[in-house]
């Protein structure tokens, strides 16, 4: 989905963020987990290309022309994570605020993206060994 997408369903949970707990690390955070963790696409092109081109980046990730896919960053399994890390610190803010922020990058992904059901699991696409064709309905066979 393009950034400016998550930057729009962000900005409610961040100003909401901000709005209820009064805290600028809780806001920047939603910000972070909105829109920051694509960043993880970068590793993937560089990975891939051996180079960074910002244009090339784009339109590969738009056209699902990776051979593997990791997006280390976009796994449901960090939701429970979230929360485990709520309770041992006792701070369930922490738990709410992530997985709200986080959920709004997440959810617009999964239903937008051409992800299949189980593809942004850390651990299907483990198993998967990270198979773009594997994890996406469209992608670029492994080379043998």
């Amino acid at each position: 989905m393009k950034m400016e997408y998550h930057m729009i369903a962000t900005a409610p949970v961040a100003a909401g963020a901000w709005f209820f707990t009064h805290n600028w690390f809780y806001a920047a955070m939603s910000v972070c987990l909105g829109v920051l963790i694509d960043f993880d696409h970068v590793f993937d092109y560089i990975r891939e290309e051996g180079r960074f081109d910002m244009k090339g980046l784009f339109l590969k990730s738009y056209k699902g022309d990776f051979y593997r896919l990791y997006v280390i960053f976009h796994a449901w399994e960090y939701i429970p994570l979230a929360w485990l890390a709520g309770y041992i610190m006792n701070n369930y803010t922490f738990s709410i605020v992530f997985s709200a922020a986080y959920l709004a990058h997440m959810i617009p992904d999964q239903l937008m993206n051409n992800v299949k059901p189980w593809g942004y699991f850390l651990t299907y696409r483990i198993m998967k060994k990270f198979a773009m064709t594997e994890i996406f309905y469209k992608g670029r066979p492994i080379k043998n």
